[in-house]
């Protein structure tokens, strides 16, 4: 029995280093600390990219990571809203029941999390969405060809916060130079 756990853990471990190292194969580019209405810090976003030009085209199927790293606790079920409700409103579509599958299996994947955690959403073109916190996976979702979509949520016509957007590909393009 111990050597099956052995097993097992090796070979999470063995995982979690190759999810890493895919990673670690884009670089930060741009950091910005969120704040509502100029005053409730939520936290740093940064914005991961394999090419920091990539910024150019955010929306298409080029590798990605967007991370924030919390100043305050959150709600899961708050964050599931905001997905699913900026992901409607950017796409165009009635309602939740309308999101194609693997945005929808990352938007409702959200758990509840305490200030100083961060949850990091990347997009492997072809192959995964993934959501993770703390470094630990929380949802894997196969991308079907709609993957990049999701990132609507912070860089669509009607993002989460227009500000945040905008800071976030002004830096990522000034420091591809």
């Amino acid at each position: 029995m111990n050597s099956l756990r052995f097993v097992a853990a090796l070979s999470m471990l063995f995982w979690a280093t190759f999810a890493q190292a895919e990673n670690n194969m884009l670089k930060e580019c741009a950091e910005v600390e969120l704040r509502i209405a100029g005053l409730f810090n939520v936290g740093t976003a940064t914005l991961h990219l394999a090419d920091c030009a990539d910024a150019g085209h955010i929306l298409e199927s080029v590798p990605k990571q967007f991370s924030l790293k919390l100043a305050r606790d959150m709600n899961g079920q708050d964050l599931i809203d905001s997905a699913n409700d900026t992901l409607v409103d950017n796409l165009g579509i009635e309602s939740r029941g309308d999101l194609p599958e693997e945005l929808a299996c990352l938007a409702n994947a959200y758990v509840d999390a305490q200030k100083g955690e961060q949850f990091d959403v990347v997009y492997e073109p072809g192959t995964r969405l993934a959501l993770y916190r703390n470094g630990e996976l929380l949802e894997e979702c196969p991308d079907r060809g709609r993957g990049a979509e999701y990132f609507n949520i912070w860089f669509g016509e009607r993002p989460f916060h227009r500000r945040l957007k905008d800071r976030l590909l002004d830096q990522a393009l000034s420091a591809a130079g």
